[in-house]
C-alpha cells in the first residue's frame, strides 16, 4: 500500500502533524494483534540471537577472585555482535513499518536487510557511541541520543540514507515532537519493566508491540519517500537540528 501523503516528512519537520499519542498506542496494539504471528516469530529470532551471542561471549570472560573480570577480545566480539544484531533489528523495525503500510510480512522479513549489513552496522555503532558518550557526560545527553536516533536504522533501510544523514534526520524528526515521542517511549519503558514481574512471560507481547509501535511511528512521521517530497538530500545532510 503506497503512502498517500508523500509530504508527511515535511509536515512533521514543520510541526504540522497532529500527534495523537493515545490513538497511536491503540492502533499499534491493534496492528500487533492482527500480525502477532510474524512479529512474535521475528522477535523470537532476535531473542535467540542474543542468547547465542551471550553464550559465546561468556567463554571469553574470566572472573577473578576479587569479583573483577577480564573480557578477552571484547572489541572484536562487540563488533561481530553489532554486525549480526543490526540487520536483524532493522528487519524487525521494517516489519513494523510494512505492517503499518498494510504490507504482508513473515519471519523471513527479519533477514531481508542483511545485504545492508555494513550500513546498518555502522549506523548502530555510531548511535551506540553517541549514547555512551552522552551517558558518560551527564546521562541526559545519552538518553536524548538513544531516543532521537531511534528512526535511524529504518531511514537507512527504507530511504537509503547514509548512516550520518539517517541519524541527523532521525534527530530532527524527534526534535519536532520530542515530548509526544518521549511519552510513547515512557509507556514502552513501563511495559519492559513489567517483564521481570511476569517472569518474562509478558515479553511475548511486549517485544512485538514495541516493533509495531516503532514502525507505526516511523510511517506516521516520516513515511515512504514520494516523488513530490520536498525534503532534499541537502536538507537531510544539514548539520544543525531544528528544535
Amino acid at each position: 500500500m503506497k503512502d498517500v501523503n508523500p509530504d508527511r516528512l515535511n509536515n512533521t519537520l514543520s510541526k504540522q502533524y497532529q500527534f495523537d499519542t493515545k490513538g497511536l498506542l491503540r492502533r499499534a496494539a491493534g496492528l500487533t494483534k492482527a500480525n502477532f504471528s510474524s512479529l512474535f516469530q521475528g522477535s523470537l529470532v532476535l531473542f535467540l540471537t542474543f542468547v547465542m551471542l551471550g553464550v559465546i561471549a561468556q567463554q571469553y570472560i574470566t572472573i577473578n577472585d576479587d569479583g573483577s573480570y577480564v573480557f578477552e577480545h571484547q572489541s572484536i566480539i562487540q563488533i561481530v555482535a553489532i554486525c549480526i544484531v543490526a540487520p536483524l533489528l532493522t528487519g524487525l523495525y521494517m516489519m513494523g513499518v510494512f505492517i503499518a503500510r498494510g504490507v504482508k510480512t513473515s519471519v523471513f522479513t527479519v533477514f531481508q536487510f542483511f545485504p545492508l549489513i555494513f550500513l546498518v552496522a555502522l549506523t548502530q555503532l555510531v548511535s551506540s557511541i553517541l549514547v555512551q558518550l552522552g551517558m558518560m557526560l551527564v546521562i541526559l545527553p545519552g538518553v536524548y541520543f538513544y531516543l532521537a536516533s531511534s528512526f535511524s536504522l529504518m531511514l537507512v533501510a527504507d530511504r537509503k540514507l547514509t548512516p550520518i544523514s539517517a541519524i541527523i534526520l532521525s534527530c530532527r524528526v524527534f526534535n519536532a515532537y520530542w515530548a509526544q515521542i518521549a511519552s510513547i517511549f515512557g509507556v514502552l519503558f513501563l511495559l519492559f519493566v513489567s517483564v521481570p514481574l511476569t517472569f518474562g512471560v509478558s515479553l511475548i507481547w511486549v517485544l512485538p508491540f514495541y516493533f509495531s509501535m516503532m514502525g507505526l511511528l516511523y510511517q506516521e512521521l516520516i513515511g515512504e519517500q514520494g516523488v513530490s517530497t520536498e525534503a532534499s538530500v541537502n536538507d537531510v545532510n544539514e548539520s544543525s537540528f531544528d528544535a
